[in-house]
């Protein structure tokens, strides 16, 4: 029986745009998996909130990534609640699949022996780390060249249309409009 490979993205994506999409395609072209699977966070543990709402991340998230049937767009976090961990979100994926990539931008290299019971997790999931700013990725990670020099941060506090993927862009930017 083949075994079954997925990779999961997980984040905030306050708001999702171009540098996610980038991320999802170069981790379909170049890992082994059989699914991607994005998870928005319902509140990140290191972030004391978001700008929109874990639904409307979650519903942004689905339309953006509809034409691929090989990504799917999971609310587990956003319907648990609460503070997101990873190795919660891994152990339940772990019931169906054998093999986990976990997707995971360079910025968050510095502070991964944070991670809540980040032993645990290092040991049931392969790093997958994107490129960002030239940071230097360590041997022992699989590398995925993306290097996009755009931020959720950076869209919040200037944003731009250019960086939010078109099915998208028009909501996005009603939202962050009215938002501040």
């Amino acid at each position: 029986m083949r075994s079954k490979k997925i990779a999961i993205f997980g984040g905030s994506f306050d708001p999702p745009h171009l540098g996610h999409l980038e991320i999802i395609k170069k981790a379909l072209d170049q890992l082994d998996i059989d699914r991607l699977i994005v998870v928005p966070a319902f509140i990140s543990p290191f972030k004391k909130g978001h700008s929109a709402p874990p639904q409307q991340r979650l519903a942004w998230l689905k339309k953006m990534t509809a034409d691929d049937p090989r990504i799917e767009v999971s609310d587990i976090e956003v319907q648990k609640g609460g503070a997101s961990y990873t190795i919660e979100t891994v152990n339940y994926f772990s019931q169906f699949f054998d093999t986990i990539y976990l997707i995971i931008g360079a910025d968050n290299l510095k502070s991964l022996h944070k991670w809540h019971r980040f032993e645990e997790l290092n040991q049931k999931v392969h790093w997958v780390v994107a490129t960002r700013n030239g940071e230097e990725i360590p041997d022992g990670y699989i590398k995925l060249p993306v290097d996009q020099p755009i931020s959720s941060t950076q869209l919040r506090h200037a944003i731009d249309p250019a960086w939010i993927p078109e099915s998208i862009r028009h909501e996005v930017l009603q939202f962050y409009k009215e938002y501040h």
